[in-house]
């Protein structure tokens, strides 16, 4: 650059007004100012071209790191397609003969297969006897009923004086509790109220098996023989009646 300015500085002297050195210090002076700034705009602009090749370069390399330029072609990947028609089947082929081939054997026939027995018929069970049928005991009166009965035949035995409705009283007694545990004392009470009723030949029947020990523990046995004498005499004929409202049966 410093050989073009002095080419030109020589020429602006050469020229008639050359001699003045002072135009030509300043011509030489705007030429300088003139190849400087030229020169620093070049400068410029190469920086400016340096700094976009730099910033180009370094976003195309973080687009190619983070992947962004594969998602660019993935999505023009994933534009929906218009499938493919279905191929077409082929033809079945058609079955061909082989001259003098034998032919296939026909499928072995599944062996027939037999019914399975009718069930044994299961006998009806025997039914079952009938249970037998055994008559009840005859019902026992209540004790408490027997007991009404044996307490009313002892007070009218020896408290009431009515004879007739003692004897029926003692008969009701027996005729429900005949071997009751007061049976025995009932049965003698009875044959003296039949004495009290000069009923002479009842009351020998039913003292006789006092007097002979028959009842259980010889029950008044002492009392009962001389009370059977007695009653023999009387029923035989022999003497005069005897007073049996007192004498020695007293009884309970």
């Amino acid at each position: 650059m410093s050989d073009v300015l002095e080419s030109a500085i020589a020429a602006m002297r050469a020229s008639p007004a050359g001699d003045d050195g002072e135009v030509a210090d300043a011509t030489r002076e705007r030429l300088v100012r003139s190849l400087e700034v030229r020169e620093r705009h070049h400068r410029q602009l190469t920086a400016i071209a340096t700094v976009l090749v730099v910033l180009l370069g370094g976003t195309g390399a973080w687009a190619w790191s983070s992947g962004a330029i594969a998602r660019i072609f993935s999505a023009k990947e994933d534009e929906p397609t218009v499938p493919a028609p279905p191929p077409l089947r082929p033809a079945p082929a058609r079955a061909t003969t082989v001259p003098n081939a034998e032919p296939w054997p026909a499928p072995a026939e599944a062996p027939a297969t037999k019914p399975a027995p009718a069930p044994a018929p299961v006998p009806a069970p025997a039914p079952a006897p009938a249970p037998r049928r055994i008559a009840p005991p005859a019902p026992k009166p209540a004790i408490a009923e027997v007991e009404v009965l044996y307490r009313r035949a002892h007070e009218l035995h020896f408290r009431n004086g009515d004879r007739s409705a003692a004897l029926a009283a003692w008969d009701a007694y027996l005729a429900a509790e005949p071997s009751g545990r007061f049976s025995v004392e009932a049965r003698f009470n009875r044959a003296l109220v039949l004495v009290r009723l000069a009923r002479y030949a009842e009351a020998l029947a039913a003292l006789e098996p006092y007097a002979r020990g028959d009842v259980e523990g010889g029950y008044r046995r002492d009392e009962a023989a001389a009370l059977v004498d007695r009653l023999r005499a009387l029923v035989a004929g022999e003497g005069s009646a005897m007073a049996v409202n007192g004498g020695g049966a007293t009884g309970d």
